[in-house]
Order: structure tokens, then C-alpha cells, then sequence
């Protein structure tokens, strides 16, 4: 018999109280609860704690945990992943949120595919100083009937780096090159898109097309931050090159005509993004 799966929302947060209801007020509405939420705190104060201790009585299901020492935004999100105890775990950041429906669809395709690895889903971006909601005109067709190659090159026509905030199986997850590159302290731009790159590659995984969540924007211009959460005027797209030609390269589960084929494309790309990127920093 196959157990139901569980889910954990884990919310790493650094100084942002304000913010971090945002998130929790969305867990706290969906028509499904998750199995397990915890709250990650870098801070160095306990305004966070408070924020978690007003949404507690609503939120049965949370957890409080301190970080004695701010070891970086990174770290803080992997660490959420082993403290974990359920089959699947995904990340929602502070100052995003959910829709209500979003935890009963992801759990609901879940138990109808109990040995998806990796499940994304599409999302919105709202700036709630002007008021405005962008959604991508158009989502990579990742799913499970199709082939890795396919999967991995339908993602690099549109490479979407709010994927990586989506469902993991935690297992995989903790053995991922995400969580290789986090024990490494190996930080890059683009690491984000990477990393989506790499469940694909890799693991059994699908896109939904439901919009599941809303990226927060909270000035008037969404700020370029680099690989460590920091505000930065340019990127660095060298790292990107070489990880994602690794990525490819040493992907064990394509022949090598379709790793060859990936390889063009995904410099392709990477031209394209990180040339737009410079010329408009």
C-alpha cells in the first residue's frame, strides 16, 4: 500500500516581520493544510518569533526555528529541507504568498503520482507599491509524458527561475546538486535557473499550469539581487556557463547526440539572457 503523501512548507526569513505575515496569512487560508510548516529565522531579534507566535493558534502545524548564527540566506533554505519530516517539501519566501487552493492541488497531483520527484507550477509577480500583477505570457510544457531531453529543452525556450520555489520529493532533494552546491558554499547567478535545470535532467518532474502562487514586490522597481540575496548593479554570467555545461555534459539519463543538441541550445540561451541582462543593468 502506498502511503498519502505529506507536504512541508518551509519559509526561510531574515529582518522582514512585516513581510512574513504576508506568507503565513496565505498558509493559513488554504482549503487544504500542509502537513508541516516551518519558519526558518536568520534574524537577530525576535520580531519574526512574534509574527510566528500570533499565527500559531491558526497554523497548528508550524514550527519556530531560531538560527543561532546567521549563516546566509542559502544555507537557511536547505537546512529547512532537513529539518523536514515529510515525504515532500517545498519553500515559500516571506514576502510571498499563496493562493488558497494551492496546497490541496499540489498534494491532490501528488497522490495521483506518487513517484514524481519534482513539481512546478506557475506563479505571479505583484508589486504592491504600484498596484500592477505580471504573469508569463507563456510556461515551459514540462511534464511527465515527455522525454528528459524534451522536458529540458521546452524549459530553456522560456527558463523561468521561480520554478525553483516548487514541490520536492525531500529525499531527492537532499541529494541534489542544489544541496551538493549549498555544502560547497558555491553560490552564482542564475543558480536558481540552474537548479531547475538540473531536476530535469534528472528526476521525474511536470509543470502545472495552475497559478499556485504571488511573488512579492515591495518597491516601485524590483531590485537585481545576486546569487547571496544581496542588491547588485551587474551579474555575473560566467559561473552560469560553466555549471550549466556540466549540468548537461555529465547528465547520464541522454544519449549523447541529445546532450550535444542541449548543450547549443543552452548556450543559445544563455547568450540571449545574460546579454539582455548586462545591457540593462
Amino acid at each position: 500500500m502506498t502511503l498519502s503523501p505529506s507536504l512541508c512548507i518551509g519559509i526561510p526569513t531574515f529582518n522582514r516581520p512585516n513581510l512574513l505575515h504576508r506568507a503565513l496569512a496565505s498558509i493559513a487560508a488554504q482549503t487544504r493544510m500542509p502537513d508541516q510548516v516551518l519558519i526558518g529565522d536568520n534574524s537577530a531579534n525576535d520580531l519574526s518569533r512574534d509574527v510566528y507566535l500570533q499565527w500559531s493558534t491558526s497554523i497548528h502545524c508550524m514550527s519556530y526555528l531560531k538560527r543561532e548564527v546567521n549563516y546566509g540566506p542559502m544555507a537557511n533554505f536547505m537546512q529547512l529541507a532537513f529539518d523536514a519530516s515529510t515525504t515532500y517539501f517545498m519553500w515559500l519566501a516571506d514576502d510571498d504568498q499563496l493562493e488558497p487552493s494551492a496546497v490541496a492541488v499540489i498534494l491532490s497531483f501528488l497522490e495521483r503520482h506518487p513517484d514524481l520527484q519534482y513539481l512546478g507550477w506557475a506563479s505571479s509577480t505583484h508589486n504592491y507599491v504600484t498596484g500592477q500583477t505580471q504573469r508569463p505570457a507563456c510556461l515551459p510544457a514540462v511534464a511527465l509524458g515527455n522525454s528528459i531531453f524534451a522536458n529540458v529543452a521546452q524549459y530553456l525556450d522560456m527558463p523561468i527561475s521561480t520554478y525553483f520555489y516548487g514541490s520536492y520529493h525531500r529525499d531527492t532533494l537532499l541529494r541534489s546538486k542544489l544541496s551538493r552546491w549549498c555544502r560547497e558554499k558555491v553560490l552564482f547567478d542564475w543558480m536558481d535557473v540552474a537548479c531547475v535545470m538540473s531536476n530535469l535532467l534528472n528526476y521525474r518532474s511536470h509543470f502545472l499550469d495552475e497559478q499556485l502562487s504571488i511573488f512579492g514586490v515591495d518597491e516601485v522597481v524590483r531590485p537585481r539581487k545576486g546569487a547571496d540575496a544581496r542588491i547588485v548593479q551587474t551579474y555575473d554570467p560566467i559561473p552560469w556557463l560553466k555549471h550549466g555545461i556540466m549540468l548537461i555534459l555529465f547528465a547520464s539519463k541522454i544519449s549523447l547526440v541529445e546532450r550535444l543538441k542541449l548543450l547549443a541550445k543552452f548556450v543559445y540561451v544563455w547568450r540571449s539572457t545574460t546579454t539582455f541582462a548586462i545591457h540593462h543593468s
